[in-house]
Order: C-alpha cells, then sequence, then structure tokens
C-alpha cells in the first residue's frame, strides 16, 4: 500500500485531529476527516481535507463514511466519563469495517487502562485498581477490538502516555496559563514522580509506523516518549522555556489547601451536571455573583487539585521495549516537545 485511504474517526478532537492533518500535510496517505458533528471541524477545516460526517453510533453514516476504505485510524470518544461511543460505538464500526472489507485498524486507547500501576508497566502489566471510568471503557473496547481481529483484520492498539504538544488542552495550554498567573509554585517531594510524556508528533509516527507495518493480526503498544522525567523537571523547564520567573518555593501548606477546595470542585461539578441552566440564568443577573464564579474557576484551573497531587508523585514507567522490538522509536526529547508547544503557542498569542 503505497498511498492508502485512511478514515480518522474523531478527527475534530485533539489526536485525531492532529493525525488527519499530519497524514495529509505529509502526503503519506489519502484522508477521510471523519467527524461526528460539523460543529467539531473548525480546526482542521484549515486545510483542504475531505471532511465526512461519521458519527460512529449510527450504521448509515459509517457505511457511507467508509466507503473506498483502506485503514481506520480510531479516535472517536465522548466526552467525560461516558463511554458509549468507546464501547457500543467501536463495536458498530467494527461491524460495518469488516462489512466494507477494511483491512487494518489504529485503535487509541490510553494507559488508563493499567489503573494504579507503578513500577515498569509493560504491555502485559496487569491493571490495578482503582481504574477510571475513562480507563475501564478503553480496557474493554480493546476486549472488543480483540474479538474482531483475525488475518483478514488486523488491529493494532496503542496506550498512549500524557499527550503533549499543540492543542493538547490537558498537558499543554493548562501549564502555560497556570506559569503565566505566577500562582503556581514549585512542587517540592510532591514532584518527584515520573513525568511519562508523549508528543504528539511521535504519537502520529508511531501511527503511520502501524499502518505501514505487518505486526500481526493483533497487538497493543504502549506509546511513550523516548525521555521519562519527573514532574519537577517538566513544569521547571517548560516555565523557564517560556521565559517566566523561576517557580517559586513550595507552598508547606499544599495538602490542605488541596482538601480544602475538594468540596468547592464536587460542589461546582454537581451544579454544572445537573443545573447549569440555572446556574447561568442566575450569574447573568447578577454581575457580583458572575465575577465571583469566575474567580473561583480560575482558582480551581491554576492550583492543584486531588488527581494531580496523585500524578505528580507516582513512581511508573511505561516501557516502549515492545514498539522498539518491532522497529518503532520515539525522537521527541522533551526540551524539543516544549520548543515547539512555545512556538505554537506564540503563533496564536497565547503567550508573548
Amino acid at each position: 500500500m503505497s498511498k492508502p485511504v485512511v478514515l480518522v474517526t474523531g478527527a475534530g478532537g485533539f489526536i485525531g485531529g492532529w493525525i488527519a492533518e499530519a497524514f495529509h500535510l505529509a502526503g503519506w496517505a489519502d484522508v477521510k476527516a471523519g467527524i461526528a458533528r460539523w460543529s467539531s471541524a473548525a480546526r482542521i477545516a484549515r486545510f483542504p481535507l475531505d471532511i465526512v460526517q461519521c458519527d460512529v453510533m449510527k450504521k448509515e453514516s459509517l457505511d457511507a463514511a467508509l466507503s473506498g476504505v483502506d485503514v481506520v485510524v480510531h479516535c472517536a470518544r465522548a466526552k467525560g466519563d461516558d463511554n458509549s461511543v468507546t464501547l457500543s460505538g467501536t463495536r458498530l464500526l467494527l461491524e460495518r469495517i469488516r462489512a466494507a472489507g477494511v483491512k487494518k485498524v489504529i485503535f487509541t486507547s490510553s494507559v488508563a487502562t493499567y489503573g494504579n500501576a507503578t513500577g515498569i508497566v509493560t504491555e502485559e502489566t496487569p491493571p490495578v485498581p482503582p481504574i477510571t471510568e475513562y480507563g475501564e471503557g478503553k480496557r474493554q473496547a480493546e476486549a472488543i477490538c480483540k474479538e474482531y481481529a483475525d488475518k483478514s483484520l488486523a488491529i493494532s492498539i496503542i496506550r498512549p502516555t500524557l499527550v503533549y504538544g499543540p492543542f493538547s488542552d490537558l498537558w499543554t495550554t493548562p501549564y502555560i496559563n497556570r506559569f503565566a498567573s505566577g500562582k503556581w509554585r514549585s512542587l517540592g517531594s510532591r514532584g518527584e514522580g515520573k513525568c511519562n510524556l508523549v508528543y504528539v508528533g511521535d504519537l502520529v509516527r508511531f501511527t503511520k509506523f502501524l499502518i505501514d507495518h505487518d505486526v500481526g493480526p493483533y497487538q497493543v503498544f504502549n506509546g511513550n516518549g523516548p525521555e521519562v522525567c519527573t514532574w519537577n523537571s517538566y513544569l521547571e523547564r517548560f516555565n523557564t522555556a517560556l521565559g517566566f520567573d523561576p517557580l517559586r518555593e513550595p507552598s508547606s501548606n499544599l495538602g490542605l489547601k488541596v482538601i480544602a477546595r475538594r468540596p468547592v470542585r464536587a460542589f461546582g461539578k454537581y451544579l454544572l451536571a445537573n443545573h447549569r441552566d440555572l446556574l447561568l440564568d442566575v450569574a447573568n443577573r447578577s454581575a457580583r455573583l458572575k465575577n465571583i464564579m469566575k474567580k473561583t474557576e480560575e482558582d480551581l484551573k491554576i492550583n492543584p487539585n486531588d488527581d494531580d497531587i496523585q500524578r505528580f508523585s507516582m513512581d511508573v514507567t511505561y516501557s516502549m521495549d515492545k514498539a522498539a522490538s518491532f522497529g518503532y522509536v520515539p525522537q521527541v526529547s522533551v526540551d524539543e516537545g516544549i520548543a515547539l508547544s512555545i512556538e505554537w503557542a506564540k503563533s496564536l498569542r497565547l503567550v508573548a
């Protein structure tokens, strides 16, 4: 296959968008950028991509999108903890893929499937509870993929670690905002856990590698970067590269501050999930209340939460030995990834 036709589901998202754009711009494939809703096409519409409606929950939509396709890169998922697309959507997609005669699928899973496993984690490491709803959904979707994989349909699964780089709204943009606020402090001993970062461009290259190479009917791979540093190292290097003042000394009562914010976060999540319209209506009626809500939201976004504290101290490294045994090695160092991320942020004027 010199230039396959590749359908990317979830092409309106961070990873799916990157894969669709990179494949198109590099001329690696004839890309079909699959989106469930046209409202999610704003980013990928910057380029003359073949954007197709592809709702993985609808048979007719899938059949139309899969016409003439050689390979599917499956990145689509619902927001939050909703696993309907991850499970029912993946099963329906694989059914229609079989009917369409597609020969290869790359499924984007997550290291969240390992739960709280620590130490050196390989693809054979069993999950350690608790596992998040997101991780459990990905784990079950992998099992569905294994059901469908055979000699006529090769399925490779990538379990990415923390995917950072341009457009990352988890590991790049929020930290730029945290550093720019001047309120983010050094983590001290709480930040000596392992920071498993993979630059999004390396994830794109790994996806292409699995399309180009025969790795068997079913394989699962970790998707990590070439360097596993500490969280302290990543955050301090990122902050320095942005040109901000050095991070202040760790807060002596960080743990207490995190605990104090728990009820505020929980109450905010409850209101947004159950009374969003009422909340917005009340805020629009009171400028003072709206200002308080805005400041509270900014405070919660800038300061670390319970999940952050646990992540920053975890001693875990996701091994890339299996990928290396097949011939794939990630290329982008943490410093290179930071530099590329800052260049992008400056082009959008997210930073001076």
